[in-house]
């Protein structure tokens, strides 16, 4: 368990995960108007990093899928490429498996992904790294399922002042269910540093939903 974690935390990562609905995404995207704006939006901005679809990548890994809404979403778009998902969250990889039958969902640690090297052309990881135990771990693990001239789209949220009010509100005067999720503190700058530690070249950064997320889209660096 990461030192920050158990310092803050009233609850155990197991506990956080079983507060959160298995059609969290779904559910809250259809009836609450701000969680469908941030989740659009950031759909939005990984489709335009993609880009059209004759250069979409044929085999796309999105780690971190909860239950496969933002998955699904992308199949819809590109639906000529063979999407997986892994989420260590097994009641939302159940959820996603029998209302998605277009894709792979399996349920697996993003610290050692299920997966031989190189086999992906693509590899997503949105609002993810701030949730698990080492995330440096886990863009190794992205690193070593990547093909030598595939592509990682990384997006979270920038830690700004504007986002921190946000998130407190969210999570605690709300009562909103992911309070005690974040294992990390993280802002651009931080997972910036981290990204290009685990020898990634950051080709593109965006910043987006009214200066609180951000993304980038990586290659690895070959040695």
């Amino acid at each position: 368990m990461n030192e920050n974690h158990n310092r803050y935390s009233r609850l155990s990562l197991e506990e956080i995960w079983d507060q959160v609905p298995s059609d969290y995404y779904q559910r809250s995207i259809e009836a609450n108007f701000l969680q469908r704006m941030w989740h659009t939006r950031k759909l939005k901005m990984v489709v335009k990093l993609i880009g059209e679809e004759k250069n979409m990548p044929k085999n796309i890994l999105d780690v971190g899928c909860a239950s496969g809404w933002f998955l699904s979403e992308l199949e819809c778009r590109y639906p000529k490429a063979s999407y997986t998902g892994v989420d260590v969250y097994k009641k939302a990889i159940d959820y996603g498996m029998k209302r998605y039958k277009k894709l792979k969902l399996v349920c697996a640690d993003g610290h050692k992904l299920p997966f031989p090297n190189e086999s992906f052309d693509m590899v997503i990881c949105t609002e993810v790294l701030e949730h698990v135990k080492n995330p440096e771990k886990v863009l190794q693990e992205i690193k070593r399922v990547l093909a030598k001239d595939g592509v990682v789209i990384i997006e979270m949220d920038s830690g700004n002042i504007l986002f921190r009010m946000i998130w407190y509100w969210w999570t605690h005067l709300r009562r909103g269910v992911w309070r005690d999720s974040h294992i990390h503190a993280f802002n651009t700058k931080k997972l910036e540093n981290i990204i290009k530690k685990c020898n990634f070249v950051i080709h593109n950064k965006e910043v987006f939903n009214y200066t609180m997320a951000v993304v980038f889209k990586l290659s690895k660096i070959i040695n």
